[in-house]
């Protein structure tokens, strides 16, 4: 999966998106998320990482998406976050997913080769 590219991508869309609506410091907050990702050595772990940790579960997606929903309700803002934690939760779902026993063993293949 490319992690990388879409998230930086959704984050991108965040900042641009808040700065129109002149929420600036929200603006600041994310352009700095995306500054981090940009110097990360290795873009990808990191974002497996921070996916479980900011979404841990569904419970906490929704919750974050119905916070959104109501501070941003008449306007584009809460679009461009809905989509950038939505790649999170996907991420975040596909890292807490247990690993099939072929997955486990084309895994351990690997590591011997």
């Amino acid at each position: 999966m490319v992690y990388y590219t879409d998230l930086k991508n959704a984050l991108t869309k965040v900042v641009k998106t808040v700065l129109q609506k002149k929420h600036d410091y929200l603006a600041k907050t994310y352009y700095s998320y995306l500054r981090i990702l940009e110097n990360e050595k290795n873009p990808d772990t990191y974002i497996r990482g921070l996916a479980r940790r900011l979404i841990p579960n569904e419970d906490v997606y929704k919750e974050r998406l119905e916070k959104y929903r109501r501070k941003y309700f008449d306007n584009d803002v809460y679009t461009s976050l809905e989509e950038l934690y939505k790649i999170y939760y996907i991420i975040a779902e596909e890292e807490n997913r247990e690993r099939s026993e072929e997955e486990v063993e084309q895994m351990f293949n690997e590591l011997s080769s």
